[in-house]
């Protein structure tokens, strides 16, 4: 049986993780599109539903969900219409797929929602520092356009009403999530000590809980409460280059197993 990577095609990192799983004997496909890949979803008025998808008409084993790319961005309305309504039928398809789904799906969005203020609500972790900029300066580079909540790059103008995140990047550490494993991006070992791992474990947990199993963030934790800075659903493998096999095989056995 094969496993489905859901991605564009200019994801290295999915082509990446394509290539490891078909070379230990798991054949992938990389695809963000119809074609190879057939969906169906059945919903009955009893509330029962069927989900199916298979590539080249063989049962899909197991799917990392990348996305599907840009297609609110596509200029032509045809193929506008016809790349939204691909990403809407991915979309309840993967959702509601019984097998085992890295990055599924959910009522929350293609992604699960991964804002660090929810996580802050409860306490877990303190909200990332930030302040809404009225003159155009203030200390920090990490901004972020609203209403779009875009990132701004930090060596472009900034405008009023941007958001900035004030921090201490020398003392922010970023994490790995991959399946079951978790690594510390940067260091030498990879593995956390038990003291780090207890730190974040409230954060791995609600990463786990919206189905982000292939994620990764930043958090300071020199205070009491760890300060969680950002999270993304879209880990590439420049921040593991020199364990970018563990990483995916630690993805290759929730998928295959």
């Amino acid at each position: 049986m094969t496993l489905l990577v859901i991605a564009p095609d200019a994801d290295e990192t999915a082509a990446r993780f394509a290539a490891f799983a078909t070379a230990q004997g798991h054949p992938a496909v990389v695809a963000h599109g119809f074609g190879r890949v057939a969906v169906s979803v059945r919903v009955t008025r009893e509330r029962t539903y069927r989900a199916r998808l298979t590539v080249d008409g063989a049962e899909v084993a197991g799917i990392l969900n990348r996305g599907t790319g840009g297609w609110s961005e596509e200029p032509d309305p045809d193929r506008a219409f016809a790349a939204a309504e691909t990403y809407a039928a991915f979309w309840s398809a993967v959702a509601l797929w019984p097998g085992p789904v890295v990055n599924r799906p959910s009522e929350h969005g293609f992604f699960g929602r991964l804002d660090p203020l929810e996580l802050a609500g409860t306490g877990a972790v303190e909200p990332p520092r930030t302040v809404i900029l009225n003159d155009g300066s203030a200390p920090g580079r990490e901004v972020y356009r609203i209403p779009e909540w875009t990132v701004v790059d930090p060596a472009a103008p900034r405008s009023r009403f941007d958001v900035v995140q004030i921090g201490d990047p020398g003392r922010a550490r970023r994490f790995l999530v991959a399946g079951a494993e978790v690594f510390e991006v940067g260091d030498a070992s990879g593995r956390l000590d038990a003291e780090t791992a207890d730190r974040v474990a409230p954060i791995v947990a609600w990463l786990r809980g919206r189905g982000a199993v292939f994620a990764d963030f930043r958090v300071e934790l020199d205070a009491g409460v760890p300060r969680l800075a950002d999270v993304s659903s879209w880990p590439g493998h420049h921040l593991f280059p020199d364990r970018e096999d563990r990483v995916y095989a630690a993805l290759l056995t929730g998928l295959a197993s």
